[in-house]
């Protein structure tokens, strides 16, 4: 499966559908499997389900509290180069604000070319192939302004030259923490880890739906919680994974932008 395909199936939430669709459909076949030896069952053979059951339930668990582990990581990561970016660009406006008047607004519309092709950057549907695109434009607006600041470097002499050196400091610190944090949305956890994950889900699925089989539905219920948690668990996985593509999203960082955008505009 491409990076565009699961991309596109994430945000639309039918792997999510997916997920639990299997495991009702794993869960009810072991239960009728479960049904049809219960009265075959002996003590032995109990005893070696329940150590058999006690190790994969054990190494799930731990498999999970890794995935959780590193998917949180890359939902942190995320929200800190973010908020790098956008200290950056704030810090941007104070320097440029000292500048000269008649240098003052050319830095600014530079910048607000930036800041607006930053608000719509993450915009759903998010499409790989089109993100590369609107990345490269990013990127050369940020150079844009760089090279524009370089300009005006031989204008600029003593505090003022110190002023001017603030502002490029600030550019040049923008463009590294947008690069960083594009950059970080393709290093997701190995996907042999998603795949061993989702492979035990179904084989838990399969070993509740025969318990409950097995013991003619008398902890049906129990079984529902336990399984409905530990879907959730796999679910909130990948929401913290993959946070620009999912429901989860940036939200509460990326409001900061159009503010960003408003500021720049009122100094303009």
């Amino acid at each position: 499966m491409t990076l565009e395909t699961s991309s596109l199936i994430m945000q639309s939430g039918w792997l999510y559908v997916g997920l639990t669709a299997s495991v009702l459909f794993v869960y009810f076949f072991g239960w009728r499997y479960g049904q049809v030896v219960r009265r075959k069952q002996n003590k032995e053979s109990a005893e070696f389900s329940s150590i058999f059951i006690t190790s994969i339930f054990g190494f799930f668990a731990i498999l999970v509290a890794f995935q959780l582990s590193g998917s949180t990581h890359v939902y942190e990561t995320q929200r800190k180069l973010t908020m790098d970016e956008i200290i950056s660009i704030s810090g941007v406006i104070d320097a440029t604000s000292m500048l000269r008047v008649e240098d003052r607004a050319d830095v600014l519309k530079l910048l607000v070319g930036y800041v607006e092709q930053r608000v719509t950057f993450y915009n759903k549907p998010i499409h790989p192939s089109v993100l590369e695109t609107q990345s490269l434009k990013l990127k050369n607006l940020g150079m844009g302004l760089m090279r524009h600041a370089y300009m005006l470097l031989p204008k600029y002499h003593g505090d003022d030259r110190v002023i001017l050196m603030s502002v490029l400091n600030g550019v040049q610190l923008m463009n590294t923490s947008f690069e960083l944090q594009y950059a970080y949305i393709f290093m997701q956890m190995p996907t042999i880890l998603w795949q061993a994950l989702v492979s035990l889900l179904m084989i838990i699925s399969a070993i509740c739906g025969y318990k409950t089989g097995i013991e003619n539905g008398q902890q049906f219920i129990l079984t529902a919680v336990f399984l409905v948690v530990v879907l959730a668990a796999i679910i909130i996985c990948l929401h913290l994974g993959h946070p620009r593509v999912s429901d989860l999203g940036l939200d509460l960082v990326d409001v900061r932008f159009p503010k960003l955008l408003d500021r720049i505009n009122s100094t303009l």
